[in-house]
C-alpha cells in the first residue's frame, strides 16, 4: 500500500520544495514509484520536477479542486510523476467557499491513485489555512522541515499544534504520525547550535539525521529544474540529502 508523506512548516524559506524534491527523487533512484503534489501556489516543487514553466501546464491541483473530472497526473519519468500547481492555488478558500467537506478534497483525489505508487509527497504551503488541513488529512505522515533558528522553529511549532488538532480529531485523521523533523541550511554557530540542542531535546528521535548543511549548489539544481543527484552528487549537502531518505523510508516502512 502506498504511503502519503506531507512536508509542512508555517514559516516559508526553510527549503521544504527543496527537500520535498529531494527525499522523493531519492526513492525514485531506489526503484520506488514516487508521486509529488504540489499544494504550495508559489509552485516552487513543480518548477524543480518539471521541465514547464507553471503557466505552461493544462491543468494543475486547482482545476481538480475545482472539478474531480479534471484531476491529471503528469509523468516525468520512469519513476516519478507530478500533479503541478499553480498562482492561482492561492484562491482555493475562496474558489470552495460553497464545497461542502472542502477539507476532504484532496484526500478524494488522492484516495483512488494511493496504491499506485510507493510514496506520494505532498509539499504544502506555508499556512496554517484550509489547504494545510487538506494535506494533513489526507497523509498517513507528517515530515516537518525547519532551519535551526528561532521563526523556523516557531513555524514549526505552530504545524505541530495543527497536528495535534488533526489527529486528536476522529473526524479528521487519527492515524496521521509525526514521523520525522528534517532540519535544513545548517550554519554552524551559537544560534543555530542552541535551536539544534532545542529541537532534538524536545522531539528526540523524531529528529532524523543528518541534518541538511546550507550548500549554494542545492539552491542552484532547483533553479535549473535539476534534483540534486544529478546536479551535484558528490556535494555534501546531496549526501546528506540521500541519508535522511533513506532514514526516513526505513522508518515509515517499520511503521506501516
Amino acid at each position: 500500500m502506498g504511503q502519503i508523506i506531507c512536508f509542512a512548516n508555517n514559516k516559508g524559506g526553510v527549503g521544504k520544495s527543496t527537500t520535498s524534491a529531494a527525499i522523493g527523487y531519492a526513492w525514485a533512484g531506489m526503484g520506488k514509484k514516487v508521486l509529488f503534489v504540489d499544494l504550495d501556489s508559489q509552485a516552487n516543487l513543480t518548477s524543480m520536477v518539471s521541465p514547464l514553466q507553471p503557466d505552461e501546464h493544462e491543468l494543475t491541483i486547482r482545476d481538480a479542486f475545482l472539478d474531480k473530472n479534471n484531476f491529471r497526473i503528469e509523468k516525468v519519468n520512469e519513476n516519478v510523476d507530478l500533479i503541478p500547481s499553480e498562482l492561482a492555488l492561492s484562491n482555493f478558500d475562496r474558489d470552495t467557499a460553497a464545497v461542502t467537506g472542502r477539507e476532504y478534497l484532496l484526500l478524494d483525489l488522492l484516495k483512488p491513485v494511493k496504491d499506485k505508487y510507493d510514496f506520494i509527497i505532498i509539499d504544502c504551503p506555508p499556512a496554517l489555512g484550509l489547504i494545510t488541513y487538506n494535506a494533513l488529512i489526507a497523509a498517513d505522515h507528517l515530515v516537518m522541515v525547519t532551519n535551526a533558528e528561532g521563526l523556523s522553529y516557531q513555524g514549526m511549532v505552530m504545524i505541530a499544534n495543527l497536528y495535534q488538532d488533526v489527529k486528536t480529531s476522529d473526524r479528521l485523521n487519527p492515524n496521521l504520525k509525526l514521523t520525522g523533523v528534517i532540519i535544513t541550511r545548517f550554519e554552524k554557530n551559537k544560534l543555530s547550535d542552541m535551536y539544534l540542542k532545542k529541537i532534538q531535546d524536545e522531539l528526540g528521535n523524531t529528529v532524523l539525521s543528518p541534518v541538511i548543511h546550507k550548500a549554494t549548489k542545492i539552491a542552484q539544481a532547483g533553479s535549473f529544474s535539476q534534483n540534486i543527484y544529478d546536479y551535484d552528487p558528490s556535494g555534501r549537502a546531496t549526501r546528506e540529502y540521500l541519508q535522511v531518505a533513506q532514514n526516513l523510508a526505513v522508518r515509515i516502512l517499520t511503521e506501516e
